[in-house]
């Protein structure tokens, strides 16, 4: 059986992958400390904070924190393009996730961006909280 948070992850780089957008995009299973500028661009995703709370003896309520975060290349219009990608990112996150059962929200967006050399790098990090109910986690 798969964890929860595992099938985010799976669904939301699925999806991601699936993008024409995104078809020049490494997707990452986890994200590296650091990236070379030959291996951009570069989208992770991860999953790095789950508030609990109990309601009911038997489930909890979990807000997951689901981050996607994309690094790419490009000239000084790098920020408009990572603009482009978050409306793309945004639109690809709720499609794969939003269910009768899994509450889905943007919360935070966050773009930097620094030159190297002759080229401009930008990373986009997007925060999305996760509301769903999952069994109480027991031991036999």
């Amino acid at each position: 059986m798969t964890h929860w948070r595992s099938e985010y992850r799976a669904a939301v780089r699925a999806a991601l992958q699936a993008r024409p957008r995104f078809a020049d995009v490494d997707v990452l299973p986890i994200w590296p400390g650091t990236v070379d500028d030959e291996t951009l661009p570069v989208i992770g995703v991860v999953t790095p904070n789950e508030p609990v709370a109990r309601d009911s003896e038997a489930s909890t309520t979990r807000r997951t924190l689901l981050q996607v975060a994309l690094r790419r290349i490009g000239g000084v219009d790098v920020e408009d393009q990572l603009d482009l990608d978050s409306d793309e990112i945004e639109a690809t996150v709720l499609g794969a996730l939003r269910s009768p059962t899994l509450r889905v929200q943007l919360e935070d967006l966050s773009i930097v961006s620094d030159s190297r050399a002759h080229s401009y790098v930008g990373t986009l990090v997007m925060s999305f909280r996760l509301h769903s109910w999952q069994p109480e986690v027991t031991h036999p």
